[in-house]
């Protein structure tokens, strides 16, 4: 398994605003710790740091949803940690980022499968919110916080949520499911996971952005710039030659 980062180019083309180079950056490192830490088979520094965010934290606020994120992201390797190689600004231009490429060719599969199933994709997950909000209301109407969900709501989620995570090309719901021991949890964190994707699909629809899928990557435009590939290239040493002397 590859262990060294890699270039993983995102290609750009169209007008960016300002707020673009925030909106798509944040989205795409959320991203990729989820699935880094949920849907890949790369070792998190700490996973039981992980489960015991996923169990202990306080799920029926909306607070634990977005920290979460930065749990996940302290989680990834530190030599996998997306950076920034180099930003060329043009039409088109590309961002190259070093990072692991398992998880980056993932996210853009899983934005070219919701750009395809962008209907069940919204179903499912609009099926998911209206259970979220009714057992929500019937919470707040019974003044208990740890209300749990009847076994009916609990198949419908599970059913729901499988058809998203297909929708999306996460394989990992099952084991998500297992290790928060709550399928509401689950859920709502497979929720929030698409919603990620859904801003990183849009720059796509656009044309703002291309993410690649598979390999090999894109070539290089013109300039200085070292070709992406899934594995830096060994380096070739070369003995030095010495000349003869020519005879007077």
């Amino acid at each position: 398994m590859q262990s060294e980062p890699a270039r993983y180019r995102v290609g750009m083309d169209e007008r960016w605003k300002l707020r673009d180079l925030y909106d798509f950056p944040h989205a795409f490192i959320q991203v990729y710790a989820f699935v880094y830490c949920f849907d890949s088979d790369l070792p998190a520094y700490d996973a039981e740091r992980i489960n015991y965010a996923l169990q202990e934290y306080p799920w029926k606020g909306g607070y634990s949803y977005v920290n979460i994120y930065t749990v996940l992201e302290n989680q990834v390797n530190v030599r996998h940690r997306p950076l920034v190689a180099e930003i060329r600004y043009a039409s088109p231009g590309y961002m190259d980022l070093l990072l692991h490429i398992a998880p980056a060719l993932k996210i853009g599969g899983a934005v070219m499968s919701l750009i395809g199933m962008t209907v069940t994709a919204a179903k499912a997950y609009d099926q998911i919110t209206k259970i979220f909000a009714a057992v929500s209301l019937r919470r707040r109407e019974k003044r208990v916080l740890e209300l749990k969900l009847t076994l009916q709501e609990v198949q419908e989620l599970t059913k729901l949520s499988k058809e998203l995570a297909k929708a999306i090309k996460f394989e990992g719901f099952e084991l998500l499911a297992e290790r928060t021991k709550s399928t509401e949890v689950a859920s709502k964190l497979l929720a929030s996971h698409y919603r990620r994707l859904k801003i990183l699909a849009g720059f796509v629809r656009e044309g703002k952005a291309q993410l690649p899928s598979s390999l090999p990557l894109p070539l290089p435009l013109p300039g200085p710039v070292p070709t992406p590939v899934a594995e830096p290239p060994p380096l070739k040493k070369t003995r030095k030659q010495t000349r003869k002397p020519t005879g007077e």
